[in-house]
């Protein structure tokens, strides 16, 4: 489904789609998906399982705007396109080419600051841009220009870091076992893949469901 967007102007524009955001199994993830990312890594990382795909077939020059504002603490850093950054407020990853083939993990993460619990959201857009091209010592060059030349999909990420010993504290009482992914998604027992089992007593596990 191709979604619109209201410009300034008051006209509308189709989504670019060069590039699609697909899930870690390469399944695409729709324009204007929210995901909700509540699971804090061994190293204090809070990632965003996401992909970067060039679904056009030709090689393009692109970017990724990160609406991260409302940031309450930490850090926030993401290696997309080939290039790392910190992002300390609102603005754009690296852009770069990329071929044709171009799938690959955006890489993007909030490290909260410890104990510092909140909930909060962050916005990515996929855009794309012009690519300039120049000879040099008898050679083409190309490099990603300045130009935006078209707007692609966007998804909305909402991070709830929490207290888990709380939380675990509460659910002990009477709570049963529960299974989440690795998005800090509940799902069913029977559901293939990495679990993450939270038991009764409040202790978590790591089970594979084949």
């Amino acid at each position: 489904m191709i979604a619109l967007f209201a410009l300034a102007t008051g006209w509308a524009q189709e989504t670019d789609n060069t590039f699609q955001f697909t899930d870690m199994e390469g399944n695409p993830v729709a324009d204007g998906a929210v995901i909700t990312i509540s699971t804090v890594n061994e190293a204090g990382q809070m990632i965003v399982p996401l992909m970067v795909k060039n679904v056009s077939g030709e090689k393009a020059a692109v970017s990724m705007y990160e609406t991260i504002d409302a940031i309450p603490n930490g850090m926030w850093q993401t290696c997309a396109f080939g290039n790392c950054m910190v992002l300390h407020g609102t603005g754009y990853s690296p852009k770069n080419i990329q071929p044709a083939d171009y799938h690959q993990d955006i890489q993007t993460e909030w490290i909260p600051e410890e104990g510092q619990y909140g909930t909060w959201t962050a916005t990515l857009q996929i855009q794309v841009f012009n690519i300039v091209r120049k000879m040099q010592f008898g050679q083409m060059l190309e490099t990603a220009g300045d130009n935006i030349i078209g707007y692609g999909p966007k998804v909305t990420v909402q991070f709830v870091y929490e207290d888990l010993t709380s939380v675990n504290a509460v659910k002990t009482n009477g709570g049963s076992t529960q299974h989440f992914n690795l998005r800090g998604q509940q799902v069913s027992s029977s559901h293939k893949g990495l679990h993450i089992v939270r038991k009764a007593d409040g202790t978590t596990v790591k089970v594979f469901k084949k």
